[in-house]
């Protein structure tokens, strides 16, 4: 019955260690991102944004780069707006679309920030994770390729 005592300061200390391992992975959340990228009539290219997590998450994301990049010429949306993911759902958060002759470049960065408490706030908001979809375009290019459509993840650590 002594060993039995003995023994259990180190099994509490296991039992805690686990459970504070199961705290510390609970909350992390995998969020990937990806832009699907087609060309349609008169050189319309159409850029939309998808995104997915493993866990519920909200967010606030903000649009930046120069977007479509030819001599003498940039075009993009740049845009900032609250969202919300359900898990393993796949969503189209953003869409863009602009005249590109080629060549040229694609310049789009995603940032993914905590949701601000107030949303008329302009304070800034805790960095939770960056995408970048750029690309350079050849003047012989006919059809994109899918290099903006291979899936970028990040972990996002406590999000509350």
């Amino acid at each position: 019955m002594r060993n039995a005592f003995r023994k259990l300061p180190i099994f509490l200390a296991m039992i805690a260690g686990t459970l504070t391992l199961h705290a510390t992975q609970a909350s992390a959340t995998q969020v990937c991102a990806w832009m699907k990228e087609t060309l349609g009539a008169d050189s319309e290219y159409e850029f939309d944004l998808w995104m997915q997590s493993d866990s519920h998450l909200d967010f606030f994301y903000k649009i930046g780069g120069k977007g479509i990049v030819t001599e003498g010429f940039t075009g993009n949306s740049p845009s900032s707006a609250t969202y919300s993911l359900n898990p393993n759902a796949p969503e189209k958060v953003w869409g863009f679309g602009g005249t590109l002759e080629p060549p040229g470049k694609i310049d789009f960065v995603v940032e993914i920030h905590q949701t601000p408490a107030d949303i008329f706030s302009d304070a800034p908001t805790r960095l939770l994770a960056e995408f970048f979809f750029q690309r350079n375009v050849p003047a012989s290019e006919k059809h994109p390729p899918q290099t903006l459509a291979r899936k970028q993840c990040a972990t996002v650590k406590d999000v509350p």
